[in-house]
């Protein structure tokens, strides 16, 4: 019987989940031996709280932890059926964080509510060979401003090639007054593919997928996971504090 592990990275030590030498794949099929799927091919410069690796035997947590590079963790683990398809998912959540540049958060909304829904996606989807339809369902688009950031929640079964990036493109711009209500729409009604760029990768983070399956949980390596992440920001908050001193003393200048 096969077996899920979650998993958890940090994907600016990577490049993307799978398809390259320095990506997150090649270091599990070390570990595994094989890989039989994942339940999302990540872009370079996105972490995970939660992707799914699919794998022929169960190995201890720890032991599979061990064997693993510095920033990528397996922290549960679950028996499935065989033929299971772990790009068939119940449901995804993403999160991105971007800037806020003072962006009307009222206009952002109104973006968000207009992109979720059942639609053709084409122009905000980049296409890579024949991926299939480009109609697909947003579940939910829920934007959040916090302070001086901006969250962008997603939720749906599965998003397409660099989907998430090129919405949230389009949210932030519609904040700026880039894009107009009308213009939304008619990327919506009359898909132009390459229309919209995307946003940076990483701002993404793929917070969970759910199969409907309960997954046994190794608290030592979720531990180890959350506590590197919360690590990783303080450093990177106090780093983004003194550019932000920096920045206030060079304007102290232009008076």
């Amino acid at each position: 019987m096969p077996f899920l592990y979650k998993m958890a990275y940090d994907g600016t030590l990577f490049y993307g989940f799978t398809g390259h030498p320095s990506s997150v794949e090649p270091v599990l099929r070390r570990v595994f031996g094989e890989v039989l799927g994942r339940g999302s091919r990540t872009d370079p410069g996105v972490s995970a709280v939660a992707n799914v690796v699919m794998v022929p035997r169960r190995l201890p947590i720890g032991y599979v932890n061990s064997k693993l590079p510095r920033g990528v963790w397996a922290w549960a683990v679950a028996e499935v059926p065989e033929g299971f398809n772990p790009r068939r998912a119940r449901l995804r959540r993403y999160l991105y964080v971007a800037p806020h540049w003072g962006e009307d958060l009222d206009a952002m909304r109104e973006a968000a509510e207009l992109l979720a829904g059942t639609h053709d996606y084409a122009s905000f989807i980049q296409r890579r060979g024949e991926e299939g339809s480009t109609v697909t369902t947003v579940y939910e688009i829920k934007v959040e401003v916090r302070r001086d950031l901006v969250y962008i929640y997603y939720t749906g079964r599965g998003f397409r090639n660099k989907m998430l990036r090129k919405l949230t493109w389009a949210i932030l711009a519609a904040g700026r007054g880039v894009l107009r209500r009308r213009d939304i729409e008619e990327l919506l009604a009359r898909p132009r593919p390459g229309a919209v760029p995307s946003a940076p990768a990483e701002g993404l983070v793929l917070l969970d997928i759910d199969y409907g399956v309960e997954f046994q949980v190794d608290k030592a390596a979720l531990r180890s996971a959350y506590t590197y992440f919360l690590a990783k920001y303080r450093h990177t908050a106090a780093h983004a504090a003194a550019l932000k001193a920096a920045g206030e003393a060079l304007a102290g200048w232009d008076k």
